[in-house]
């Protein structure tokens, strides 16, 4: 199945789990290299959503233009927090802090699409343009441009 709304919901069930590997990480290592994976996958979602799916919410969705200029928003919130994280070393507190606000962060707005933007998206839309768009926005996902 290729419906967009299921691809960004496995996006965010597979992000909720290197959360949960990054937090648990002892090793300065093992916190590097699953930031690594963190900082990947969420650009490349951020990116893929950014170009597929916000332009249509847009255009179909009551309110979408309000509520893709919020997820925007958020997703900007989500870089600078992983700027932050960027800027402290793997295995201090102070990186164990910036990891815990970019989880925060990263929560607050997947809680928000979860509960709004998709919902809203899956009523004011049909399914075979959700596949399209699913297809598009796993593509738009191997593109997105690396840090």
């Amino acid at each position: 199945m290729t419906d967009i709304i299921e691809l960004v919901l496995q996006d965010h069930q597979a992000v909720a789990a290197l959360f949960d590997k990054l937090q648990a990480a002892k090793s300065a290592a093992d916190q590097t290299a699953l930031f690594a994976q963190v900082k990947d996958a969420l650009e490349h979602h951020a990116s893929a959503e950014e170009k597929v799916l916000y332009p249509r919410v847009r255009k179909e969705v009551p309110d979408g233009r309000e509520e893709s200029k919020d997820a925007i928003e958020e997703h900007d919130q989500i870089r600078e927090a992983l700027k932050e994280v960027e800027e402290h070393d793997a295995g201090t507190a102070l990186f164990g802090l910036a990891v815990d606000q970019l989880v925060a962060t990263t929560k607050h707005h997947v809680g928000v699409e979860e509960a709004e933007l998709l919902p809203d998206f899956r009523k004011n839309s049909e399914a075979g343009e959700r596949e399209e768009l699913g297809r598009r926005f796993e593509d738009a996902k191997t593109k997105a441009p690396a840090s």
